[in-house]
């Protein structure tokens, strides 16, 4: 072991210990050791290193796949490594298996679109219209019987730099966790790119006379044109 790191199978022993609820099918080494030192440390006292595996639950028989750091740690610069705990990547989950039901998917979001308009949309006093959405082909995870992530694509017409109409093509992430009561969904946005499409310059006064969706809100601004 180079400087008393553990060896590989000593490290699945203990990550496989730390899994009780699950069997390790499959496990691929990403990484090599990393030495850290956290803050009131003079050495390196943690260790970790990068596993992505496989796992089936031993109750359901679901299949997943995920990455984390298999995590060591030591009181003192002469100690022997001793096993800590087992990170998991939460955005890394993936259930094997699963599929989506595009139509079920571009419904919640829509009606997180509806609820939610400034979270997808930003400034609504300068959003005009917004065009049929597309959920991303592949971008669908099912991470848990209690969170999905995926991404939508849509065209939205909207002011910019107060003088110019113009129209984006935009790319959002979504992640959705299911609430406690079993029913309700909750929603992280976040950007996942975007693009001009087009461009015209305007008057202030006619771009202020449009109807936005600040005053329309989204049902009324949405869909083909």
């Amino acid at each position: 072991m180079a400087q008393g790191l553990p060896t590989n199978s000593r490290t699945m022993v203990a990550v496989k210990a730390a899994m009780p609820s699950v069997t390790v099918e499959s496990h691929e080494f990403t990484s090599d050791w990393k030495l850290e030192r956290e803050s009131g440390y003079t050495f390196s006292n943690l260790a970790k290193r990068a596993i992505k595996m496989q796992v089936r639950d031993n109750k359901s028989g679901q299949q997943r796949s995920f990455e984390g750091l298999a995590i060591y740690q030591r009181g003192a610069a002469n100690d022997a490594w001793r096993w800590s705990r087992f990170f998991t990547y939460e955005n890394s989950i993936k259930m094997i298996g699963a599929t989506e039901d595009t139509a079920e998917i571009e419904r919640m979001t829509l009606e997180s679109m509806t609820f939610r308009p400034s979270e997808y949309f930003g400034d609504l006093t300068g959003v005009y219209w917004v065009h049929p959405i597309k959920i991303v082909p592949g971008s669908f995870q099912k991470r848990s019987d209690k969170q999905m992530a995926w991404q939508v694509e849509f065209k939205v017409t909207r002011r910019w730099d107060h003088t110019f109409l113009v129209e984006r093509h935009q790319t959002k992430a979504v992640d959705a966790y299911l609430g406690q009561d079993g029913k309700t969904w909750t929603y992280s946005v976040g950007s996942a790119g975007e693009k001009e499409l087009s461009r015209q310059e305007r008057s202030p006064s006619a771009l202020d006379a449009m109807p936005n969706m600040q005053a329309k809100g989204f049902k009324a601004l949405y869909g083909s044109k």
